[in-house]
C-alpha cells in the first residue's frame, strides 16, 4: 500500500523538485539549506516505507562530498587561504587574517549545506517514487510519447538483469582464474554486448505484439493530479521563496 508521499503524482513532485534546485542555487543561507535538508528526509521516513538504514547508506556519499567542499571553502574561499600552521595559533592572527578565515567559514557552511539540501531533495524523490508510476504520469501529465516511455521502461526493468549479468561475468572470470576489477574492459564490453541482444530481443517482442506508440490504448491506472499534490507544491515554492527574501 502506497504511503502519503509514495501517492503524490511523480511529475508534479518532480517540477517542484526542480524548482526548487533552481531557488536553492540562488541563495546563501545555510539555515535555509539545512531545514530544506531535514524537511526532505522527514518526508522519507514518515511518509515512504524506506528504512533508516537504506537511507543513511545513500546519505554517507552525500555527507563525504559536503565534508569535501566545506573543507575547500574553508580553506580557498575568496582567493585566500589559511595553513594548519595558521591554525595552531589563532589568537596571534592578525585581523584581516581572522576575518578572511570568517567569511571562508561562512562560504564553506553555504556550499556544503547546499549540496546537502540538494542530496535530500533528490533522496526525497528517488525514494518516494515508483518507476512505472512516474513514467505513466510523464505519459498523462507531461504527455511524453509512448515510444520514449516504454523504451524507459524496458531499461528500467533490464537493469537488475544487468547486475546479475555483472556478477556472472565476474564469476566466469575467476572460475578461470582470472581476476578483473568492476571497471575491467573485459566485463563491460561483455555487458556491452548482451545488452544489446536484450535490446534488440524487447524490440522484437513489441513488435511481435503490434506495439504502435501512436494507437488508442486503455490503461490500467491513470496517475491523477489532486488537489494535495497543488497544495503541497506550491506551499514548498512559498515557504522557500519567503525565507529567501525574509
Amino acid at each position: 500500500m502506497r504511503t502519503f508521499a509514495e501517492k503524490l503524482n511523480p511529475s508534479i513532485k518532480l517540477i517542484t523538485i526542480l524548482i526548487l534546485v533552481i531557488l536553492i542555487s540562488f541563495q546563501y543561507r545555510t539555515m535555509l539549506n539545512l531545514s530544506i535538508f531535514v524537511f526532505s528526509l522527514l518526508l522519507v521516513f514518515l511518509g515512504s516505507h524506506n528504512a533508516p538504514k537504506k537511507v543513511l547508506k545513500i546519505l554517507i556519499p552525500a555527507f563525504f562530498a559536503a565534508f569535501g567542499l566545506f573543507m575547500m571553502g574553508l580553506y580557498y574561499a575568496r582567493g585566500s587561504s589559511v595553513t594548519a600552521t595558521a591554525l595552531s595559533d589563532v589568537s596571534s592572527m592578525p585581523y584581516v587574517v581572522r576575518a578572511a578565515m570568517s567569511r571562508n567559514l561562512t562560504t564553506a557552511l553555504q556550499l556544503s549545506t547546499r549540496l546537502l539540501a540538494f542530496a535530500g531533495l533528490g533522496i526525497y524523490f528517488a525514494l518516494t517514487t515508483n518507476g512505472e508510476y512516474f513514467v505513466r504520469s510523464l505519459m498523462h501529465q507531461c504527455h511524453m510519447s509512448p515510444k520514449f516511455a516504454y523504451g524507459m521502461l524496458a531499461a528500467f526493468h533490464l537493469l537488475p538483469h544487468m547486475a546479475n549479468e555483472l556478477k556472472s561475468v565476474q564469476l566466469s572470470y575467476r572460475v578461470r582464474g582470472m581476476h578483473v576489477s568492476f571497471l575491467s574492459r573485459r566485463v563491460l564490453f561483455t555487458m556491452l554486448v548482451n545488452s544489446i541482444h536484450w535490446s534488440e530481443s524487447l524490440a522484437m517482442a513489441m513488435g511481435s505484439k503490434g506495439f504502435d506508440g501512436d494507437a488508442p490504448r486503455t490503461w490500467c491506472e491513470i496517475p491523477e493530479v489532486h488537489l494535495s499534490d497543488i497544495l503541497l507544491s506550491v506551499f514548498s515554492i512559498a515557504a522557500v521563496v519567503t525565507a529567501m527574501v525574509i
